[in-house]
């Protein structure tokens, strides 16, 4: 396509002004530049939306295979599997309308048929990608925690509710429980870490709490270190302990140090 320059618009207007005759040509060239600006943008907006679709391809892969997952798993699961295929087409509004209607229909059921569906659901979405589109926030706040919570009541010395409320003090009943959860350990490691990097995030020009009890939580999770079950885990988080610890070292040096 021929590039029409702004002064070449410019022109055309003006001798359509004088000659009434070129008013087709000024709006011949008016109308190319319309148009292509219309499909430059529409360009545009395709190679965005590739690029989103590319860089969430992982989320979409998750949700189709949660939906044929949970028919597999049970024929009454069947709207929580069309939730996650209309999640996945981009049809929200009609994903969540389909939801409300499982979570209405799930809410009472027997303690057993969601703990099982709680239990499914946990295991699958956990480390996956887009896994808080498979644990969206009214499901999570009408079925799953609920569930959790009476699970730890009606079976204490299961392990698996513990794991999945999380925090340190059911990760550690977790453990207790089950010293081979290798998911609560790894949950606690990221715990531990997590409460330390929090602390750490402003330096140097700050510590968000206390050194004493952060050098305690890193080496409270360097010795969970050898009980993780994956090779990779143990070195990745060995490497994060150790910046956080000299973090802190370096801190304490310069708070330390004589003005």
């Amino acid at each position: 396509m021929t590039e029409i320059t702004r002064a070449q618009l410019n022109k055309a207007s003006e001798i359509s002004e004088v000659n009434p005759a070129a008013r087709k040509v000024s709006f011949s060239a008016s109308s190319i530049e319309v148009a292509y600006n219309t499909v430059f943008r529409l360009f545009v907006i395709l190679d965005i939306y590739g690029k989103m679709h590319y860089w969430r391809k992982g989320y979409f892969e998750t949700l189709r295979e949660a939906a044929a997952d949970a028919v597999r798993e049970s024929a009454s699961w069947q709207d929580y599997a069309d939730f996650c295929l209309e999640y996945e087409r981009g049809l929200r509004s009609q994903a969540f309308l389909i939801l409300g209607r499982f979570i209405s229909r799930m809410e009472p059921e027997s303690f057993m048929e969601r703990r099982r569906f709680v239990s499914w659901l946990m295991k699958t979405s956990y480390r996956q990608d887009g896994r808080h589109m498979l644990l969206p926030h009214p499901l999570t706040r009408r079925i799953v925690e609920p569930t959790l919570l009476e699970w730890t009541v009606a079976e204490p010395s299961d392990p698996e509710p513990h794991r999945w409320i999380g925090g340190i003090e059911h990760l550690e009943r977790a453990i207790e429980l089950d010293p081979a959860d290798f998911i609560a350990l790894r949950e606690l490691v990221i715990v531990l870490l997590s409460q330390v990097s929090y602390a750490t995030h402003e330096l140097p020009t700050g510590y968000l709490g206390s050194t004493s009890e952060d050098l305690a939580a890193l080496d409270r999770a360097e010795a969970l270190l050898p009980r993780l079950a994956n090779e990779e885990d143990r070195a990745a988080y060995a490497v994060d302990i150790a910046e956080e610890r000299y973090a802190i070292h370096e801190y304490l040096l310069k708070r330390n140090r004589p003005s």
